[in-house]
């Protein structure tokens, strides 16, 4: 695969109608440019509106005002050129992985035999060959959520977004599971961008972290991680990586003050 994506957002606005006839702005003014194969993730404080801005890029969320485009065409609904990882993995319990993984694909009339071939080759990327005829409740939680990268990935999306997708992983797979994705992207090249509320691991996997004000969410400063790749593990314990870290942490509690004033 090759990174197609460009993502651009131009005054990005979300407002919601409340029962009561009122109305809430989850997202003000958003302005963000991804370039083609970047890795980008988004955190800020709790109801910022990070999950809902990835939904309108999506094509799931609609929104009030201002423009997304993708490669230059606007985002008008769901399409084939993105793939969406939610934090839970969402799989059929009656398909095995390997049907999982091209559901997609059956959906878009692909032949059985070149749908199959697709399936097995995207279970060899994430590392569950072997597995590809167990169902989801055989397989751990990592496991089920790398079946559905692998899913997200069968449509050849130009650009991948990823909700929380490690959030309900215990510490130790998460941190496995991070070193499968950034393995993943760079056999890919897709373009992504990666909501998180973890903000060593927006650190981690970035090459920049979107930093969001609070409610309503804008962009309150983008950050350019300038650390080596590949990234061991252990790079989270240099001075450098806790630097970025403590710095990040400080902009989201400035939010988080203001938001409590």
């Amino acid at each position: 695969m090759t990174a197609v994506a460009k993502l651009q957002s131009d005054r990005v606005s979300i407002t919601y109608p409340l029962k009561n006839g009122d109305e809430v702005t989850a997202v003000k003014d958003f302005e963000i440019t991804v370039k083609e194969g970047e890795f980008v993730c988004v955190v800020g404080p709790s109801g910022c509106g990070k999950s809902t801005m990835l939904g309108a890029i999506a094509g799931f969320q609609d929104i009030s005002d201002g423009h997304l485009y993708l490669n230059g065409q606007p985002i008008k609904g769901a399409g084939r050129d993105r793939g969406v990882v939610f934090q839970q993995a969402s799989l059929f319990p009656w398909r095995t992985a390997l049907e999982n993984v091209i559901y997609g694909l059956e959906l878009a009339g692909v032949p059985k035999n070149e749908r199959r071939a697709k399936g097995e080759e995207l279970l060899k990327l994430v590392g569950l060959e072997p597995f590809a005829n167990h169902y989801p409740n055989q397989l751990s939680g990592g496991m089920q959520q790398r079946v559905n990268v692998a899913r997200a990935l069968a449509i050849e999306p130009s650009l991948m977004l990823l909700d929380e997708p490690f959030g309900a992983l215990d510490a130790q797979t998460r941190e496995f599971m991070q070193l499968e994705l950034l393995r993943i992207w760079k056999a890919t090249n897709q373009t992504i961008v990666f909501v998180t509320h973890d903000i060593a691991e927006a650190v981690y996997l970035s090459d920049h972290v979107v930093v969001m004000t609070a409610r309503p969410g804008t962009v309150r400063e983008k950050v350019k991680i300038d650390l080596p790749r590949p990234r061991p593990l252990e790079i989270k314990r240099s001075p450098e990586f806790l630097e970025y870290e403590k710095y990040i942490w400080d902009l989201i509690v400035q939010e988080k003050e203001k938001s409590n004033l």
